[in-house]
């Protein structure tokens, strides 16, 4: 590896009752695509905080270009080139898409006014380092996912970015944006910027990364060149255990269904929705933050009085 740009030495932290980090050595390079895989509770979303400067650590030390850092702060992580997209993106999704990419540029020139076509040329700057022509006067809100994700990848790229760390971005894109997205990385990582890509998809893992670190229960159990993994690998890894057989239980689907919903609704929450449930049957309900999975679930239980 070449000189790091971030590394972490012993890096612990603790929660009441628990440890989250347990002596975590890490580093990313310039111009590197390092992929850090876990299950939930592994350790990950700690990890960014750290490096984001949203935690402090307990014990170990961080090192931003050799230089140790000994109070990071989300302040001084900006600083120093350190971004971060969550999976929601933190969008205004009532805002332009002008609006949001020039936003951070109006606030930190200490703008009393802002000017619209001021907004439209740093929104359009943006959009072209990266390729991509998205409606500048779009809301926000009204983008698919995959267009909000490049939003605000633009966005992050709009400062002087050393380190774009990507929290699980495949997860509402289908195969045509995953492809378009890994596209658009590896044009980032041409400009030497390093990319942190967290994800629990191992075919992207191994189709992304030049390097893949894997968590568990706070500490790191496997690293290295991701030529050496692969998804059995990466599975025992992150697991603890072989994953040797699947057997697959099919219901009859003749039977009477146990439960039965038609048209269930919660008010600017959920929206008819209808969902059978079969006896020995097993429905993954999936979405982001904010879809209105836990809507629907406390309405099932007669917790959302009104559901409709």
């Amino acid at each position: 590896m070449a000189d790091p740009l971030i590394e972490l030495s012993s890096v612990t932290k603790r929660f009441p009752g628990m440890k989250a980090l347990d002596a975590i050595d890490f580093a990313i390079a310039p111009a590197e695509i390092c992929c850090l895989a876990g299950e939930n509770g592994s350790g990950k979303s700690t990890l960014i905080k750290i490096i984001s400067g949203i935690y402090q650590p307990d014990e170990g030390e961080i090192r931003i270009d050799g230089a140790a850092m000994p109070a990071l702060t989300p302040r001084d992580a900006i600083a120093h080139g350190v971004q971060v997209i969550y999976q929601d993106f933190s969008l205004f999704p009532n805002l332009t898409v002008a609006e949001n990419l020039s936003l951070n540029k109006l606030l930190s020139d200490d703008r009393k006014l802002a000017n619209r076509g001021e907004m439209r040329r740093l929104g359009r700057q943006a959009l072209d380092r990266l390729g991509v022509d998205i409606d500048l006067e779009a809301e926000v809100g009204s983008l698919s996912t995959a267009d909000r994700q490049i939003v605000a990848i633009a966005r992050a790229l709009m400062s002087d970015v050393r380190l774009l760390i990507m929290d699980e971005p495949t997860t509402a894109l289908t195969g045509r944006e995953v492809d378009r997205l890994f596209a658009i990385v590896r044009e980032i990582q041409a400009k030497g910027i390093a990319i942190l890509f967290v994800s629990h998809k191992m075919t992207e893992m191994l189709e992304i990364s030049e390097r893949i670190v894997v968590f568990r229960n706070g500490a790191k159990v496997a690293e290295g060149p991701t030529s050496e993994f692969d998804e059995a690998k990466i599975t025992r890894a992150m697991t603890g255990q072989d994953i040797g057989q699947e057997r697959y239980i099919w219901t009859d689907a003749g039977k009477a269904p146990r439960l039965d919903i038609k048209g269930l609704g919660v008010d600017g929450l959920v929206e008819d929705v209808d969902l059978s449930l079969g006896a020995g049957e097993i429905v993954g309900l999936c979405g982001l933050l904010g879809s209105g999975r836990t809507e629907l679930a406390l309405a099932l239980f007669g917790m959302r009085p009104d559901h409709r």
